[in-house]
């Protein structure tokens, strides 16, 4: 590719909310700002509760099985050799990449020219990241750059106060769902507060307005609605699942807009690529994810069926070598089927958003469809 060319693609910023449930984000004003701005689509489906299967997805746009992490402790077994991460296509178009992530485990390295790993103890992320946007603007005159940036301050909140302090099923907890909720809409604030921050500095750099950004978060948390899931990664229901990202880069996208289909996390990557002009190099293993931009335009309306599924490090069944808990989500049907127990969960979302109506059996058809989806996990 000639200089030139690299020089009319823009940069890409994608920075990563750790653990912001979709029902949360009106606790930040900073959202709404971002909604009014760009594109918001509100009804994305994580493909993993939990950072690392999450990250791995969102960075290939393909589901666990794939690329061979679909579990705790199977970062280490990446296909690097048939997989294709999205920043690997940009370094491949010129691209200078780099990534902040909270463990060097958390996501691929693949295509990525640095990782840098934070201490979400010790670092102050704002300080932190504002420096690398600066560091890029300043080496980075002669071609774009890709930086991703993850915010794990909600993580470390939820660890501290939630996961060390309480039992799988310990009543304290579970019974207090509002002192639960009050304490992490304050986390969620903190992270509004680092987001605001952020954005200013986008626009004080000469980011904002001309180069891609993305917001998003990778999975979301509970506060107690389900005994036996403290706070993420152990079960499928919505409050981990449900999530949320936002696109703006105003020359190919609308401002204001809202998609309320249903799409999926592993779709990030190939509307990335697709908004950038890039078309994923033919490789064994395809991206699953399909570019969200046919939504945007109005051209595609129909909600995308996801897959999900988990391998918990603890709870009442811990699973961390190979997932155990399996779901397949329509905008309406939501089948759930636990491995360990060998039990399914059937809830029609439209009429029972908390998940506490199990149909199992009620329709039979509808239900074995969806499962004959989670034995292909997710593929057709």
């Amino acid at each position: 590719m000639r200089m030139e060319d690299n020089k009319r693609r823009p940069n890409v910023i994608m920075i990563a909310i750790d653990m912001v449930r979709a029902d949360k984000r009106g606790c930040a004003p900073v959202f709404n700002e971002m909604a009014r701005n760009g594109v918001l689509f509100s009804e994305m489906i994580t493909h993993a509760p939990y950072t690392i299967a999450s990250l791995h997805a969102i960075f290939s746009g393909m589901l666990g099985f794939q690329t061979g992490v679909d579990a705790y402790y199977k970062s280490v077994k990446f296909d690097n050799e048939n997989c294709r991460t999205f920043p690997a296509h940009l370094k491949e178009n010129g691209y200078y990449t780099v990534a902040d992530l909270m463990n060097a485990i958390t996501a691929p390295h693949q295509g990525l020219d640095e990782v840098l790993v934070h201490d979400e103890n010790k670092d102050d992320l704002m300080v932190r990241h504002k420096g690398i946007l600066g560091r890029l603007k300043n080496d980075s005159r002669d071609r774009p750059f890709f930086a991703y940036l993850h915010y794990s301050c909600i993580h470390r909140e939820i660890v501290r106060n939630v996961i060390r302090k309480y039992e799988d099923f310990d009543e304290s907890y579970f019974s207090d769902i509002k002192n639960n909720e009050r304490q992490y809409e304050e986390y969620v604030r903190m992270a509004g507060d680092y987001l605001e921050k952020m954005i200013e500095e986008t626009k004080r750099l000469g980011f904002y307005g001309k180069d891609v950004i993305v917001v998003l978060t990778d999975h979301g948390c509970s506060i107690g609605e389900k005994p036996g899931e403290k706070a993420y990664g152990i079960y499928t229901y919505d409050y981990t699942l449900k999530v949320w990202s936002y696109f703006i880069y105003p020359d190919k996208l609308p401002r204001g807009l809202e998609i309320k289909t249903q799409v999926r996390t592993i779709d990030i990557a190939p509307t990335i690529l697709d908004i950038l002009g890039i078309v994923p190099r033919q490789g064994p293993k395809m991206m699953t994810g399909r570019s969200m931009l046919p939504i945007v335009a109005g051209v595609d309306r129909l909600d995308r069926v996801a897959y999900a599924e988990t391998a918990g490090l603890d709870g009442p069944h811990p699973s961390p070598f190979e997932p155990n808990v399996f779901c397949v989500r329509t905008k309406k049907w939501k089948l759930i089927y636990n491995m360990s127990t060998d039990r399914r969960e059937f809830y029609d979302l439209e009429s029972d958003a908390a998940e506490s109506n199990n149909l199992t059996g009620k329709f039979p058809e509808i239900e074995e469809e969806l499962f004959r989806k989670i034995k292909q996990r997710g593929m057709e």
